[in-house]
């Protein structure tokens, strides 16, 4: 598979936090396969040309399942090929074998970005902005870092990027601390580890979860505001300007801070 933004290789370690939860900004169609395989190899090509043509409205995932079997064997996989698609951190399509390319770009388009918006020119705002999407979709920090100040030299009142910035920031944390099972093990062993809470709350966050996320930050900020320079406060600033400040979480939590700060 060609390297790109949009097209990653799943395994164990990364399912979580690079397909699980990547799809809840970017639609993940998850392509179990193995190399023995013949229609395998007649549907990878197949994928590959309509990520190409998607460039970036939806992030391909490819999971050899001989090298990969407690993935395959968590979601039930007899039978490959079998593509299944994320989408705000489910399972929501799913089909076996080499299926006509029609059908697939028709299950696509149920749930990507329009396409004249990837069309964009990259140099554009708009296609920086899809660009940028597909590279925290990635976890490709450096890339997105790259992207965003690309977009601050064009444009540094853009609206956008606060909340890019913060999306960034949280995928940082949860790529440097990656095992959300493990960090949550650590938390319970010990409530007062600040840096596996600030993680796991990355990681919440990244899932489209923030009620859990903003829940962790402020119990963070209630009990170690010194931690990485008031991180928890910032970190609760940071997905208020994701979430905007009509949000009934950004109103509610808010009020919270304020009660804490004072």
């Amino acid at each position: 598979m060609s390297e790109s933004p949009y097209k990653i290789v799943a395994t164990l370690e990364n399912f979580v936090p690079a397909v699980v939860e990547a799809s809840a900004t970017q639609p993940v169609l998850v392509d179990f396969w193995a190399p023995w395989c013949g229609p395998c190899q007649t549907l990878m090509p197949m994928l590959d040309r309509i990520a190409d043509d998607y460039a970036g409205r939806f992030v391909l995932a490819k999971v050899n399942t001989d090298e990969q079997q407690q993935v395959a064997a968590h979601f039930g996989i007899r039978s490959i090929p079998t593509v299944m698609l994320f989408h705000k951190g489910q399972a929501v399509e799913q089909f076996v074998g080499v299926q006509p390319e029609q059908g697939i770009r028709a299950l696509l388009d149920k749930y990507v970005g329009p396409a004249d918006a990837a069309a964009a020119p990259t140099d554009e705002p708009a296609g920086l902005l899809e660009l940028a999407d597909a590279q925290l979709a990635a976890r490709d920090t450096a890339a997105a870092s790259d992207t965003l100040d690309r977009m601050a030299e064009q444009n540094p009142e853009d609206p956008r990027l606060r909340a890019l910035r913060a999306r960034l920031a949280f995928t940082e944390a949860a790529v440097a601390r990656p095992d959300f099972a493990a960090l949550r093990a650590s938390l319970e062993r010990d409530p007062s580890d600040s840096a596996a809470r600030h993680a796991l709350a990355a990681h919440h966050a990244l899932a489209g979860d923030y009620a859990t996320a903003l829940a962790e930050w402020l119990e963070l900020m209630r009990r170690d505001r010194k931690f990485g320079d008031d991180q928890a406060r910032r970190s609760l600033l940071m997905a208020f300007d994701v979430l905007g400040d009509a949000d009934e979480l950004v109103v509610s939590y808010r009020r919270k801070m304020a009660s804490l700060l004072h």
